[in-house]
């Protein structure tokens, strides 16, 4: 099997543009998100929801169109879809979303998915050789807890749920970004394995006519 790459210096910085570029907007969005809903639960809920559905949309898309592109996330289209569909869902369903129990359902299964995503990506970092790749397992393993204490919600009142729903949306969207400046020097430490593969795919892919031993 010949795998063809083609990614030079200026395809490179055009994926890093995309991944940055969705990454900061999504997680603008969910800061934005969290602090509203910790100072101002019940009068914002309707609005956040339906802007937090729409701004997931967006970002699915533009995951679906870097996949098409660039093809360098393997399940980003999938990954595009879902976020397309919860975001039409949420959007669609704001006035059924504030009840705090489908509210907390819906909140905690995305958290769950984006565990999930986060932990395809760390294992695909070890795999193209980049440094600290474990500290993203451990991330998708944090996040993961806190979608499933978000599903359970085992919070006496609901204003102490909000807060920790906001709490723990705002530190997901901050590590995101923080994960996102790594990025920088990973691709650049994948860009150099991609072109030891190829070398090592080039000599492989040599046919053994080419060698001949004289007696």
């Amino acid at each position: 099997m010949n795998l063809v790459y083609n990614w030079n210096g200026a395809t490179m910085k055009k994926i890093f543009r995309n991944i940055k570029l969705t990454s900061l907007i999504f997680n603008i969005l969910c800061i934005i998100f969290g602090i509203c809903l910790i100072f101002f639960p019940e009068t914002t809920k309707f609005t956040i929801i339906l802007i937090f559905g729409l701004g997931l949309v967006v970002c699915g898309i533009i995951e679906i169109i870097n996949y098409f592109i660039y093809g360098y996330e393997s399940l980003g289209f999938w990954i595009g879809c879902i976020d397309v569909l919860f975001g039409l869902i949420v959007a669609m369903s704001s006035n059924i979303l504030t009840n705090i129990a489908i509210f907390a359902f819906v909140v905690g299964t995305l958290f769950i998915f984006a565990s999930l995503n986060k932990m395809q990506k760390s294992f695909n970092y070890r795999r193209l050789g980049a440094k600290n790749w474990w500290l993203d397992t451990i991330f998708a393993f944090v996040i993961l807890i806190l979608g499933i204490l978000i599903i359970a919600n085992p919070f006496e009142s609901e204003r102490v749920f909000n807060i920790f729903l906001g709490v723990a949306i705002i530190f997901n969207s901050v590590m995101e970004i923080i994960a996102s400046i790594i990025v920088t020097k990973r691709l650049k430490i994948i860009k150099h394995n991609i072109r030891d593969l190829v070398k090592k795919e080039t000599i492989i892919d040599l046919d053994d006519d080419d060698y001949t031993i004289e007696k």
